[in-house]
């Protein structure tokens, strides 16, 4: 059943309906034609509207036809709601409503009304005649993140002589969607991960020495670190010696969310900030899936399945990237968060037999235990870096003094 129903009659009305059979009755024995005659066409039209509206709750229906719409803030289009009138009666009018989030607002000079939980409210008049459709467009404009379905659809069928009226309450899941990805905000460096490399041509992936990998020594330049100073080739030769490491190509790029426990009280981070921070991992993945660089994210928060935290795997190309923008679409900040120690442990087994290379986001733990991951992560030949905002920009660092950003 499609249509939840709901009848109600005019008062005036429905009391000249409680007395017609009286008025039918003084009119038949008492020979008064007019009394007899309004008794009867009381009784009529109200036959009539019953039969009315238990058509319309059999006959109209709504296309079903999915609509799923993708945008950035500032993005518009439009969505629309089809009645379809498959029954035997002339006609049907009266008014249709239907919310949705405040994600999205009408365009177009017509603004709806606001309800509980920031949903607008539409309303528009229609009128449909027998076997035809009614389509109402609906023009929109993407506001924020987020997404929202057009929900609580109503149909409101009035009779033409007002004497009654049917409310129809859709009780299917109306299939229209609108996803709106989160804004895209620069972070500066990122590029330099990219064209990292020795020499002047530029290698892509970042191109990095694998401590794990020796390859030899050579004689000392101007610029060697300390710490890669070869001691025993040194006395050998009596020359300084550096340590000479393969080159290993980073094949993947992980991004790791780290949201506060608490990040729902109001002495933290503001819901702005949180934006940004999404806005962040949302350019960089872009920058990742443009570059052609798989690239995975893992986020605290709580989701079903054998992981227990939102991860997508890694991925490349622009229907990995939609995947993501989809996800960070749906991230709501009433969700449940996970420990991030708890996420971290499962990301460290899922590094288990790969070189990782880490960018960091949010609320970066600095507990024992994560100090000792980040540690063991560098030293399997991984590399570590953050995004640190600074006022409304933000800039990729190295998390530790051992890592470097070309220029």
């Amino acid at each position: 059943m499609q249509w939840n129903s709901e009848v109600w009659i005019n008062g005036i009305f429905k009391s000249l309906v409680l007395f017609s059979p009286l008025i039918l009755l003084i009119g038949f024995y008492k020979d008064i034609t007019f009394l007899f005659a309004v008794g009867f066409l009381i009784m009529l039209i109200y036959g009539a509207t019953l039969l009315q509206f238990k058509s319309a709750a059999k006959t109209l229906d709504v296309e079903k036809s999915k609509q799923t719409y993708r945008l950035f803030p500032g993005d518009t289009d439009q969505f629309y709601v089809q009645l379809l009138h498959k029954g035997k009666w002339p006609s049907f009018s009266g008014e249709m409503s239907f919310t949705h989030r405040d994600v999205i607002s009408e365009t177009g000079g017509s603004e709806g009304n606001e309800g509980a939980q920031g949903r607008i409210e539409i309303s528009r008049p229609f009128a449909v005649s027998r076997n035809t459709a009614y389509k109402q467009a609906i023009p929109f404009k993407a506001n924020r993140r987020g997404t929202t379905r057009i929900s609580n659809l109503t149909v409101r069928v009035q009779d033409p002589l007002q004497a009654g009226g049917l409310l129809l309450s859709y009780q299917q899941l109306f299939p229209a969607e609108v996803i709106v990805y989160p804004e895209l905000l620069p972070v500066y460096g990122i590029e330099q991960l990219y064209y990292q490399g020795i020499g002047e041509a530029a290698r892509p992936f970042a191109l990095y020495e694998n401590d794990s990998l020796p390859a030899g020594t050579r004689n000392y330049t101007s610029g060697d670190s300390f710490h890669k100073i070869h001691w025993k080739a040194t006395a050998k030769t009596g020359a300084l010696q550096t340590k000479v490491f393969e080159k290993t190509v980073v094949y993947h790029w992980t991004f790791i969310y780290t949201i506060q426990l608490d990040h729902k009280k109001k002495s933290n981070k503001s819901t702005d900030e949180i934006e940004k921070e999404i806005s962040y991992l949302a350019y960089m993945c872009k920058f990742a899936a443009e570059k052609g660089i798989p690239f995975e994210v893992y986020i605290n928060f709580k989701v079903p399945g054998q992981l227990g935290v939102y991860h997508i795997s890694s991925g490349s190309g622009s229907q990995h990237l939609m995947k993501i923008l989809e996800g960070l679409a749906r991230i709501d900040r009433t969700s449940m968060t996970v420990k991030p120690a708890v996420m971290w442990k499962k990301i460290d087994r899922n590094f288990i037999g790969s070189v990782p290379f880490v960018i960091l986001l949010g609320s970066i733990p600095n507990d024992a235990e994560s100090s000792v991951l980040l540690q063991k992560w560098r030293k399997s030949g991984g590399r570590i870096f953050a995004v640190n905002q600074n006022g409304n920009e933000s800039y990729l660092m190295p998390y530790t003094s051992k890592e470097e950003i070309s220029c």
